[in-house]
């Protein structure tokens, strides 16, 4: 997955999401519906996502320094754990408290045509914002989604997806929570709102999960793990794998460290030569491996 392609589903996704945001609170003052007002939020929130998701990228790409010899990547995971709990975490309980407190102060939804208008409006840009993610998420995982989701170290893509998801369920939510306010009883559009916050804060939590094992170390994924393992035994001069470590430095940008056992009749330029290979060909299997470590051991001498 290229830098580039994220990016552009970072972009695509905030434009969408001003304006979706804007139209949003102009029905909401006009119709009055708390679950409208908490959609609002939740679009103003998703934009506000995409601006600390693209700083979070131009900052991981400053070059490495005396300070930060592995360089900056990792701070695109900062950024977007600051999406996870500053903004998901603190929509999720502005619209639970919202819905709360249309509890106890319920009034009819007024103007319901926009807000039909509206909904059907943004399911359409949600739709297209999250189609985006999705194409450019799937031309480098082709896992079941939870799965690929899991594994995936393409932070952004992740976040857009997951609010995008959210975006559209939530849209569903005000819609039937709408009806049942016009045709059954007006509580039903603070029911709406407090629903849309639970959504919101279990995206949070699955955010903050994942952002977390990453920020800690998370390993490379495993099917490259097991092309490094293949290309290692692929050499007949290597006796034994005695440890491979990886950890993910950024987006698609990992360090990884290996010890093998060699045959104990190799030559210090011939060992070299091996050292080279065995990183040209890992760089060449893997995208964004940048820092490879070998540590290379005499198979006789460390029996």
């Amino acid at each position: 997955m290229s830098t580039h392609g994220s990016t552009r589903a970072v972009i695509f996704a905030l434009g969408g999401n001003l304006l979706i945001a804007t139209i949003k609170y102009i029905v909401a003052f006009v119709t009055g519906s708390a679950a409208m007002l908490a959609e609002s939020i939740h679009s103003t929130a998703d934009s506000m996502n995409q601006v600390l998701l693209l700083i979070g990228n131009k900052r991981s790409r400053k070059r490495p320094d005396e300070l930060h010899s592995f360089g900056y990547a990792k701070e695109v995971f900062f950024w977007s754990m600051m999406v996870a709990v500053l903004l998901f975490f603190v929509g999720a309980l502005f619209s639970i408290y919202e819905g709360i407190n249309k509890l106890s102060h319920h009034e009819p939804v007024q103007n319901a045509l926009w807000i039909f208008i509206i909904i059907g409006s943004s399911i359409i840009i949600e739709g297209k914002s999250f189609h985006v993610a999705y194409t450019e998420f799937r031309k480098s995982h082709h896992q079941p989604v939870f799965r690929a989701i899991r594994e995936s170290t393409d932070v952004n893509l992740v976040v857009i997806i997951l609010e995008d998801f959210a975006a559209l369920v939530g849209l569903v939510i005000v819609l039937l929570s709408t009806i049942l306010a016009l045709y059954v009883h007006p509580l039903f559009d603070a029911i709406g709102s407090i629903m849309v916050g639970l959504l919101l804060l279990l995206i949070s939590i699955i955010l903050i999960g994942e952002v977390k094992n990453l920020i800690i170390g998370e390993s490379i994924p495993r099917d490259q793990r097991n092309k490094i393992k293949q290309i290692i035994h692929s050499h007949k001069e290597i006796r034994h794998i005695n440890r491979i470590q990886t950890m993910v430095m950024g987006n698609h940008r990992y360090l990884v460290l290996i010890s093998v056992d060699i045959d104990d009749d190799m030559s210090g330029y011939k060992i070299e030569d091996l050292v080279d290979k065995l990183k040209a060909e890992i760089r060449k299997s893997t995208e964004g491996i940048e820092n490879i470590y070998i540590e290379v051991k005499d198979s006789v001498r460390n029996q």
